[in-house]
């Protein structure tokens, strides 16, 4: 030991925080946002909720938004609008369908020009049920040790094909395997695919998801926190009325 030179160590190769301390964070462009200010392009974003219903519905509103060029919650603009991928694991065909048809509804109400606009663009958004069993496969995308499955093989080749934006996983627990090792290898498997990722957690108390997220939402009883690895935190004000989705006139 004594004739190791502290030259020939590796561990003494970067001494200190000197590079990280002068490098500046490389944030997202403006116009590198999926949603203005919201949700960057590429990115992986976790949305969760303590006791409070509704996150599948506020889910479904985020992907009618870019599928159909509408502002989020009316107040942020989409600024890459194109296709959709929403698998479901528990929800069934119907369940998605009476979603659908009654924000389509209550959207009206505000958005008048909404029918118009689904029917310009009629195949930006899919909703695929993995609980009807239709398609003939597992829902999960990777095994116990993190290698990825069929199911994945054919999302994977989907979304590069279909040049997909945003791909949600409702609820997220259900593509991986429960007696999964580490979880930050089903995060690197989702990173390769050429889209962003809204995860659901579908367990109020799944904090671990949270972890290595660029974007983590919670809805709570009087709105959401938007907790931005680049920007820092956003609260938005939002009440559920007829089953939709609304920031409150008097914050607006």
């Amino acid at each position: 030991m004594s004739t190791l030179r502290i030259e020939d160590n590796p561990f003494a190769k970067k001494l200190g925080v000197k590079e990280w301390h002068e490098r500046d964070l490389e944030l997202p462009k403006p116009d590198e946002y999926l949603v203005s200010g919201v949700i960057p392009a590429n990115s992986l974003v976790c949305i969760r909720t303590n006791g409070v219903y509704g996150k599948t519905t506020l889910a479904m509103q985020l992907a009618m938004s870019i599928a159909f060029n509408i502002p989020f919650l009316g107040r942020y603009p989409v600024l890459q609008s194109g296709k959709v991928l929403f698998l479901s694991a528990r929800d069934t065909e119907d369940d998605n369908y009476r979603r659908f048809k009654r924000l389509v509804r209550e959207w009206a109400k505000i958005e008048p020009a909404i029918e118009q606009k689904i029917e310009k663009e009629i195949t930006n958004l899919t909703c695929l049920s993995m609980y009807d069993d239709c398609y003939n496969l597992p829902a999960h995308l990777v095994d116990v040790s993190g290698s990825t499955s069929k199911t994945y093989s054919y999302l994977y080749h989907f979304i590069e094909y279909y040049k997909i934006k945003l791909l949600i996983l409702d609820p997220v627990e259900d593509f991986f395997p429960e007696g999964i090792g580490n979880i930050s290898e089903f995060y690197r498997k989702l990173r390769q695919l050429k889209s962003g990722v809204l995860l659901i957690a579908g367990r109020s108390q799944t904090h671990d998801l949270l972890h290595g997220v660029e974007i983590g939402i919670s809805l709570h009883d009087k709105g959401l926190l938007i907790q931005n690895f680049y920007a820092g935190s956003l609260e938005v004000p939002l009440e559920i009325k007829s089953g939709i989705w609304n920031i409150p006139t008097y914050s607006l």
